[in-house]
């Protein structure tokens, strides 16, 4: 199984998942001892919000899928009478949804509706720096897209072969560069 974060790290650049998950290279993650300090005040805000819409909030939520090949750590979901919401939280400087978080929230739609047998239309992005709420619709071309990245994942993995990629401005930024030819 491959790791919700992986999706992430793949959209970013196919060599990061190799790098982490072939060769085996572990990187530092300054912004998880962030996360972990902003942790009372995002969990208040949300918990506001869970309130405001009818639900309750439950945070730290383990999910796998053998039938998806993915496993996760949910940062929060929203549990209301009719609905679930999954809540990704993102330190970041950026305040508008991206493509790889909305692939990110798909991957824990999808593990909520078979973990929980509730469908899940729409989630939330929660930007810690600005509080910013950003509410996600999840359509069915998101699931399909998310299942193909699912896929070059696995066959990076499972073939261990080195991908190719180009230089970008994202490499002067990536915690793996130093090993990337």
């Amino acid at each position: 199984m491959i790791d919700v974060s992986d999706i992430v790290q793949y959209l970013y650049c196919p060599r990061k998942v190799y790098f982490l998950k072939v060769a085996g290279i572990k990187i530092e993650k300054p912004k998880m001892e962030e996360g972990k300090r902003a942790q009372a005040e995002v969990e208040r805000n949300l918990r506001r919000f869970a309130e405001k819409i009818g639900g309750k909030l439950e945070t730290g939520i383990y999910l796998e899928s053998q039938r998806q090949g993915l496993k996760g750590l949910l940062d929060a979901m929203i549990n209301a009478d009719s609905a679930i919401y999954p809540v990704d939280v993102k330190l970041s400087r950026f305040d508008s949804l991206s493509y790889p978080w909305k692939m990110q929230l798909t991957a824990y739609a999808m593990l909520l509706e078979e973990n929980s047998g509730k469908s899940v239309r729409k989630g939330y992005i929660y930007i810690v720096g600005t509080r910013k709420l950003i509410e996600v619709r999840i359509e069915p071309e998101d699931r399909r897209a998310l299942m193909r990245i699912v896929k070059e994942v696995e066959e990076i993995i499972e073939s261990e072969k080195y991908p190719p990629t180009s230089k970008s401005k994202k490499c002067n930024y990536c915690e793996v560069s130093e090993f990337c030819v």
